[in-house]
């Protein structure tokens, strides 16, 4: 099941959906769709509710697209969402049509990145706190090793400050095991994995 609408505002898509599609990986297959039609996600609101029992994964986005690009760029969003999570529909299928090349993910970490996981006793989560360059295919990178690591997406908040460009990010997550694990050798390994381009820069 999935509930898909959007509203072009300018050179921006405000995009809002809602599916039953709660598992691992979630939110980096959205990413992937937006990243794949050259979207870039200027900001955003994950959550995820109950309703009757069941559990729905609820986002929100503002997405920048080219001038000449909206319209059909949004009509191609919905269209792809709707695949995306249908019954029948495989991600891999879905991602091997798109010929996705990777971004240069070196570059949204040169200049003083910030990535801080701190345990949320209260809520049994784990945030991760991301700031960096911002720039289109960012989120679509870091998803990726989440979902990799089997890190559960809760909710989060994702933000780019208009006067820096700079993306500041606020993941809650949980483990496999629905664990909290900032001091454990999972973040670091989430650490490594996500600034490993700088080695190489």
């Amino acid at each position: 099941m999935i509930q898909f609408q959007y509203k072009r505002e300018k050179n921006n898509i405000l995009i809002s959906l809602k599916t039953d599609s709660t598992q691992f990986g979630t939110f980096h297959r959205i990413a992937t769709i937006i990243y794949a039609l050259k979207l870039d996600i200027l900001s955003g609101e994950l959550g995820t509710v109950e309703e009757d029992g069941v559990q729905y994964t609820v986002d929100s986005f503002i997405l920048q697209a080219d001038e000449n690009n909206a319209t059909q760029a949004a009509f191609q969003l919905g269209v792809m969402m709707d695949s995306l999570f249908s019954q029948n529909a495989k991600f891999e299928e879905v991602l091997s049509k798109l010929q996705i090349q990777e971004p240069a993910v070196a570059t949204f970490f040169k200049e003083s990145p910030e990535f801080i996981f701190t345990d949320l006793p209260e809520k049994g989560q784990t945030c991760l706190y991301l700031e960096s360059s911002a720039g289109r295919g960012l989120l679509y990178y870091v998803s990726r090793i989440l979902m990799e690591n089997q890190v559960n997406i809760l909710t989060a908040t994702i933000e780019t400050d208009p006067k820096s460009g700079r993306a500041k990010d606020s993941f809650y997550l949980t483990s496999a095991d629905g664990a909290m694990f900032a001091s454990t050798s999972l973040a670091e390994k989430i650490r490594g994995e996500i600034l490993a381009p700088i080695k190489t820069f």
